[in-house]
């Protein structure tokens, strides 16, 4: 008879994961939880598994850095209906188009920027979808090389803070979820570059995949679309300050800087004009919908660790 050791019972419930969601298609949280209910009941028996489950989710509720997650969620749900975003992109687009692979560059440069003041992956890659991608198509860009500019930067906002994730993870850990911010805003940015670095050789080595915009086309003079870019990312600075500075300076901490940088989105949501009862139920259904996920999963994942 084979003997349950940590590693083989570790072994069985990963995989028992992967074939739930994978086969049946379950939700990530259900599965987690599903497998860890089953194995606890098998192993431990109901009495522990369900005072596991029971102690580990209160713990996991109960603590007051999570508050942040709704708080960055909503962040990313109003922005993304903002239109600072699109202002941006713009004027990266009038910057890097006579490169090639100059769009692709804008898009990454926008998904770190984005990344850098909400933290939400879904948010970063529907509105670089919506900004970036059919510029990009109908520029006549490789499809596969546009959708990776959408996908790598899109997922940048999983490393670079204020992450959801680390967030996340810090409680779980008993890790000051500041510290873990801070760590990681030198890899987020390197990851970052990393991937202008790559569009820049790839199109270098093959020039057909990424042409540049014709001479003549979005073309202003320096001082012009300097004043422009200044002017569009402007906004989106004082948001990152807002909720990054105020972290890394110590001046609020993580829950408190959500709360500011929920604010500050929807002062520049106002400022854009795009204020309003259908963006605010859009973002409030959002929040509600994302932000009962991510603590869901995070619930059960505290309880499959056991």
């Amino acid at each position: 008879m084979i003997e349950l050791t940590p590693e083989i019972i570790s072994a069985v419930m990963l995989g028992g994961i992967l074939v739930a969601v994978l086969v049946t298609g379950y939700p990530l949280a259900l599965a987690i939880g599903g497998v860890a209910f089953w194995v606890g009941i098998y192993l431990f028996g109901p009495a522990l598994t369900f005072e596991v489950f029971y102690s580990r989710s209160y713990d996991m509720l109960n603590n007051y850095v999570l508050l942040a997650v709704p708080g960055f969620v909503l962040m990313g749900a109003v922005l993304e209906h903002s239109g600072a975003a699109e202002g941006v992109f713009e004027e990266l687009y009038v910057w890097f188009a006579g490169l090639r692979g100059g769009l692709a560059l804008a898009t990454i440069i926008l998904g770190t920027i984005v990344a850098a003041t909400v933290g939400v992956i879904a948010a970063s890659v529907t509105l670089l979808t919506l900004t970036a991608l059919p510029s990009m198509v109908n520029r006549g860009y490789d499809r596969a090389l546009a959708a990776g500019a959408v996908c790598a930067g899109g997922s940048l906002g999983i490393l670079i803070p204020p992450s959801i994730m680390l967030v996340i993870y810090g409680p779980m850990a008993n890790i000051s979820v500041g510290k873990m911010l801070f760590a990681a805003f030198l890899p987020g940015f390197f990851l970052s570059g990393s991937y202008c670095l790559y569009i820049i050789v790839r199109c270098f080595l093959q020039p057909q995949i990424a042409p540049a915009v014709p001479p003549g086309e979005k073309r202003d003079p320096f001082l012009v679309k300097t004043r422009k870019l200044a002017v569009a990312i402007g906004p989106l600075c004082f948001l990152i300050l807002a909720v990054l500075g105020s972290i890394f300076f110590g001046i609020a901490s993580p829950t408190e800087a959500a709360g500011v940088g929920s604010l500050a989105t929807l002062i520049l949501a106002a400022a854009h004009r795009r204020l309003d009862m259908e963006l605010l139920k859009k973002a409030a259904a959002t929040t509600v919908k994302v932000s009962g996920m991510v603590l869901l999963i995070g619930m059960l994942a505290s309880s499959f660790t056991g």
